[in-house]
């Protein structure tokens, strides 16, 4: 696949990731993929499910899996939404580094984090005190978000409107400069 065509979308669950991506492909024309639905699909059951009957490695297996097929198979331009733990492994940061056109950091505050996932349905990793959890995963995968990113966009406190016009511009701007 052309990495000119590919956003991929990075940060904490509840950063707003889907939200965005759904979003900025619709203005760009662009296809849609959340790697949560590829893993889900390709699991055969939701995300909670292999988590509490597989584990969280045979998660990852699964993801790492959707990510190359997204990014190395896809064909046409896309917008990836990556679970929030995507970036744990060094060959899906490489992958993504490597297939993305624009790798977009999601930032927000674990305040804003823990409003977003009150219903955590589908979040595991929030099961007990969610804001300890989403404090400690901010502390180990920022560096790993940071690495990767090639635009940071800070969402505390903007609605998902300001967000997304963010995002478009910075890839629009980042277009200009290939």
């Amino acid at each position: 696949m052309n990495a000119r065509h590919a956003i991929v979308l990075v940060g904490l669950m509840g950063s707003g990731k889907t939200t965005v991506g759904k979003r900025i492909a619709q203005e760009l024309g662009y296809a849609f993929v959340d790697s949560d639905d590829v893993v889900s699909s390709a699991a055969g059951k939701s995300v909670r499910e292999i988590f509490a009957q597989d584990g969280e490695a045979i998660f990852r297996n699964y993801e790492s899996e959707a990510l190359r097929s997204v990014l190395a198979e896809t064909q046409g331009p896309v917008v990836l939404a990556t679970g929030g733990g995507a970036v744990i492994s060094s060959e899906n940061r490489t992958l993504i580094s490597a297939q993305a056109s624009h790798v977009v950091w999601l930032d927000a505050s674990v305040e804003d984090l823990v409003v977003r996932t009150k219903s955590g349905a589908a979040r595991p990793l929030l099961d007990g005190d969610a804001a300890a959890t989403l404090q400690s995963l901010s502390s180990q995968r920022s560096a790993w978000y940071d690495e990767i990113a090639t635009v940071r966009i800070d969402t505390r406190g903007k609605p998902v409107t300001k967000v997304c016009s963010a995002v478009l511009d910075a890839v629009r701007a980042g277009a200009d400069h290939e």
